[in-house]
């Protein structure tokens, strides 16, 4: 590798880490008593995955919405759409449902996709 392509993958991994830097960070932090909320939740015998993953975003989103946070459903549809899109375009996987109601749970418990009740999401 010479001198000069050194020179500009360096140059590259500048310019990319000050992108990532200079980004807006989503979300709020995550709120211990929130999180100690949800993996409170025993899973019970036989009960499904999703089923216990669900009991778990329930119990997080009832404790981030006493703390003065709301789930930013906007965001949260955005990332299910193009998660739904990803999917169907993969022609031999099938009906993606599954797996779109287990991420939505998922979303549901990251911190990322609240933010303080005061904030009006921006538009686009």
């Amino acid at each position: 590798m010479g001198l000069l392509s050194r020179a500009a993958l360096a140059a590259w991994f500048g310019w990319a880490l000050a992108g990532c830097a200079s980004k807006e960070p989503r979300g709020v932090m995550d709120v211990p008593e929130c999180r100690q909320a949800a993996n409170a939740v025993a899973p019970l015998p036989g009960e499904p995955n999703i089923d216990h993953l669900r009991a778990q975003a329930n119990a997080y989103s009832d404790c981030m919405t006493t703390h003065g946070y709301r789930l930013d459903e906007e965001r949260l549809d955005d990332a299910l759409t193009h998660m739904a899109q990803v999917q169907a375009s993969d022609k031999m996987r099938g009906d993606p449902y599954q797996l779109i109601a287990l991420r939505r749970q998922q979303l549901r418990l990251s911190p990322s996709m609240w933010q303080p009740h005061s904030t009006e999401t921006p538009d686009r």
